[in-house]
């Protein structure tokens, strides 16, 4: 998810992240400056939540799904 946080927050990032997905893992190449620990926690959290508002209708579709086999 702190991909998808970098993407969001910057424009075509430059970056690498080696391990897991963790702030500290990630080297920055662009240009431009890295967006913060915090700005990205943020985004993270924001993701996070637009992700568990859609819980419903990701288990209505499978089982919706069912009904179609």
């Amino acid at each position: 998810m702190i991909t998808q946080a970098f993407k969001n927050l910057v424009e075509n990032p430059k970056f690498t992240l080696t391990g897991e997905g963790v702030y500290e893992n990630v080297t920055w190449t662009d240009s431009r400056p890295k967006p913060s620990k915090a700005e990205i926690d943020a985004e993270i959290t924001r993701l996070q939540a637009v992700y568990d508002s859609q819980e419903y209708a990701r288990n209505r579709k499978a089982k919706y799904d069912l009904l179609n086999q």
